[in-house]
């Protein structure tokens, strides 16, 4: 049993960018970074990528991951052949105290 931490597939939703009277016109020029998107996880396999989840949404599916968090699972935990298959890759995490052949921050 390993564990391994989500590194890769998910999108980003790009910033809202108000306009309208009363807005300063400088937001059209700074604008905020994109944010990374959520994913609602099902135990049939089916994986769905949101920017803004409904609350009905994340209760009826069986993981929610917010999106911008670190998540981590086990390589034996449902989760994991799920998120593989859907595309989504992993890192693997080392297990603590120990060295691997290249640098991690998890030292």
């Amino acid at each position: 049993m390993s564990t391994v931490q989500l590194c890769g597939g998910r999108g980003t939703y790009g910033p809202l960018v108000p306009d309208g009277p009363g807005v300063s016109p400088l937001w059209l020029f700074m604008r905020m970074p994109p944010a990374q998107n959520s994913l609602l996880v099902y135990r049939d396999g089916d994986v769905v990528e949101t920017s803004h989840p409904l609350d009905s949404d994340v209760r009826d599916s069986d993981l929610f991951i917010l999106g911008g968090t670190d998540f981590r699972c086990d390589t034996e935990d449902w989760e994991y052949p799920v998120l593989l298959a859907a595309g989504y890759t992993f890192c693997p995490i080392p297990e603590r105290d120990s060295y691997t052949e290249s640098y991690s921050e998890v030292y």
